[in-house]
């Protein structure tokens, strides 16, 4: 079970950050993530192997899951957190977020924004027995308190998008990557989100 958003934030800040370096946010996957290639997304890339748990995640709708929509319908599925959208980066964060679900946190910082995950959840599955679970046990002292995933300087742009089909929207902030490429989260505070991060980059 994912620790809570403060809790994350403050190891984060005492293990993660370098010297004069502030976390601005610590976000984990709500839901499922999307992408053209499909609902739930299934990584495409090479991705890190961990050992997390299945969240109790309802699975998205069927309209969305076979793609019967292509614009924004999906995001009236609570069912799905977040989307990619073009290749390379955002495509990565799919893959990453589909292997650590709610375990793989979207940390920024003043300095730097990254996808973590916690050290103990990269440790090898137990061999089996007693000595198995000894050794786990082990390496889970020995594991870092935070293992990095993807890590970049803050060269993307965050929007508050108001998206969907609906008079009320659904509102998600969009990373915009200098690829091109978008990933967008559903956030019902996005608008203030925004602004929090810029007031503190």
């Amino acid at each position: 079970m994912p620790k809570s958003r403060t809790k994350l934030a403050e190891i984060a800040q005492k293990h993660w950050c370098a010297t004069g370096e502030q976390i601005v946010w610590a976000v984990n996957a709500g839901g499922h993530v999307g992408s053209a290639a499909g609902v739930p997304h299934r990584p495409a890339g090479q991705v890190p192997a961990a050992a997390v748990p299945e969240p109790d995640w309802p699975l998205p709708t069927e309209a969305v899951s076979t793609g019967r929509f292509r614009r924004d319908e999906w995001v009236h599925d609570p069912a799905v957190w977040g989307w990619a959208t073009g290749p390379a980066t955002a495509a990565a964060w799919a893959d990453l977020f589909a292997v650590g679900r709610d375990e793989c946190w979207l940390l920024l910082s003043n300095r730097r924004l990254a996808l973590v995950v916690e050290g103990t959840l990269t440790a090898p599955a137990p061999t089996g027995g007693l000595l198995g679970r000894v050794r786990t046990l082990g390496q889970d002292r020995d594991a870092p308190p935070l293992v990095t995933w993807w890590e970049s300087p803050v060269t993307a742009r965050f929007r508050a998008v108001p998206l969907g089909r609906r008079v009320e929207p659904e509102w998600f902030v969009r990373v915009e990557f200098t690829d091109g490429s978008t990933f967008d989260f559903r956030d019902a505070n996005a608008e203030q989100s925004v602004v929090t991060a810029y007031a503190n980059l």
